[in-house]
């Protein structure tokens, strides 16, 4: 089918055959508006399983690189711009890689920013702490590289290629005490370039509030179904940096689908803006593979920003830059003047968990128990509230976006919750300008077990039917 020949040592067939329609579609090999063959029949010309085929379907589709029309097929979607590949410099191949209680009282917290701390591998993590502080050479008790370790970074490059397909140099990565410092550091760093940031609407505040005590000027741009409606940047608005979480936005859950990265892409290459790409938690993707990151499309103009806050835990504090070559002093001489760092001591231990293979394991261990809670909690929202409500944005991360029907129950102050135990954020909370998502409110589960997901259910719906009765 459409020319693939899948090849031994290449990743798994769903990788390879997304990876190959991609491509066909990026170069319009495969047209819009082509229908592809039924799923079963797909499967026989490839002689491979019809569930690895219905996979990969389901893979496209959510990236905004195929339709589904109910009864008439699946078919390549409108409005991708074809792209040439770009040219990037050769690199090394790579080396292969050698709780207490939650609650105060009868609270149920549907806080979606922490993970599950119980899974923390804590006696394997002192181990790694113990040995780094008694046997390494005195350099990791003192201040360090001002770009972090250069263990870590080298470290991080293997991994980023091995399981993102991101090519980048030890020398792009520089690490951070997470993204908080990451989004410090470039704002320090690009005053004199421009003073404009473009920001999701709704997203959570701290990044924009950032930018803002440093005098920029903060820009807000919808969001839908499709990620940030990047058509809506004017092409004559100021030069600035456009922040992006393409793999799973907060609070909507939606992937950036295609033609939205493609646009953002052509907007920073035509108009001089620069993107960053906060991947904050795109390891836990819960249906298909993990989606490509943005970073592959450009990374001349993307700076991508990831954080250990949401696989591993907030109180290790580290995060990293992967920076494009000629941005790399200005955002170092920055960082130094700053004087930002993390610990060394961390750093080596990190660079060690990843290499044995620690960190594989246990982002496979939470995938799964995040994943079991999700549809744990879908069902329970059925069972409860039944066609009132929506589930939307699941298909990755901890948290997901529950929308109840604005006819049926108006405009609700969900503060009041917490008077039926239960603490949860409405997405005005997110939101620069308000009173645009009413009955839409965010669910974090990462940190909750069955029990505690039940029970704040219970309490939510006992709350919706007192403002429903009034």
């Amino acid at each position: 089918m459409f020319g693939f020949s899948p090849a031994e040592g290449a990743g798994s067939m769903t990788k390879q055959l997304c990876s190959h329609l991609r491509a066909h579609i990026g170069n319009g090999t495969l047209p819009p508006g082509l229908r592809l063959p039924p799923t079963r029949r797909a499967a026989q010309e490839l002689g491979i399983a019809r569930n690895i085929v219905i996979e990969v379907y389901e893979q496209l589709t959510a990236e905004g690189y195929l339709i589904t029309r109910i009864g008439a097929g699946t078919y390549v979607a409108n409005s991708i711009e074809l792209r040439s590949p770009k040219s990037v410099p050769p690199q090394p191949a790579p080396v292969p890689a050698p709780v207490p209680n939650r609650h105060a009282g009868d609270w149920i917290d549907f806080d979606a920013g922490t993970p599950d701390l119980r899974h923390f591998p804590r006696k394997l993590w002192s181990q790694y702490m113990r040995d780094v502080t008694a046997n390494e050479p005195e350099h990791v008790l003192d201040y360090g590289d001002c770009r972090g370790s250069g263990a870590l970074r080298e470290t991080l490059v293997r991994y980023l290629f091995r399981v993102k397909g991101i090519r980048c140099t030890p020398d792009q990565i520089i690490v951070t005490s997470g993204t908080s410092e990451g989004c410090l550091l470039l704002a320090s760093a690009f005053g004199d370039m421009f003073r404009a940031v473009y920001v999701e609407e709704p997203t959570i505040g701290f990044i924009a509030d950032i930018f803002k005590t440093l005098h920029y000027t903060v820009h807000p741009v919808e969001v839908d179904a499709q990620g940030m409606n990047v058509g809506q940047i004017d092409p004559s608005a100021p030069q600035g940096l456009l922040i992006l979480t393409p793999s799973h936005q907060y609070p909507t859950g939606s992937i950036l689908s295609i033609q939205r990265r493609q646009q953002a892409v052509k907007l920073a290459e035509t108009y001089g803006h620069y993107i960053l790409e906060d991947d904050y938690n795109s390891e836990f993707r819960h249906k298909g593979s993990p989606i490509p990151p943005l970073h592959l499309l450009a990374p001349d103009r993307v700076i991508y920003a990831g954080t250990f806050s949401k696989t591993l835990s907030p109180a290790i504090k580290l995060g990293f830059l992967i920076v494009p070559p000629h941005l790399v002093d200005r955002i170092l001489q920055t960082k130094a003047d700053l004087n930002l760092s993390a610990s060394s001591l961390t750093q080596m231990a990190l660079s060690r968990f990843i290499e044995d293979g620690h960190f594989d394991r246990h982002i496979h261990k939470m995938r799964a128990i995040y994943r079991k809670r999700r549809i744990f909690l879908k069902e329970q929202v059925q069972r409860l509230f039944g066609g009132e409500t929506q589930v939307l944005g699941d298909e990755a991360g901890m948290h997901v976006q529950l929308v109840f029907r604005p006819e049926v129950y108006g405009s609700v102050d969900w503060k009041g919750c917490e008077a039926f135990g239960v603490r949860l954020s409405s997405f005005d909370e997110y939101a620069r300008r308000q009173g645009r998502h009413p009955g839409k409110i965010v669910l974090g589960y990462g940190k909750l077990t069955e029990a505690d997901i039940a029970e704040g259910l219970r309490k939510l719906h006992a709350f919706v039917q007192s403002v429903k009765s009034v």
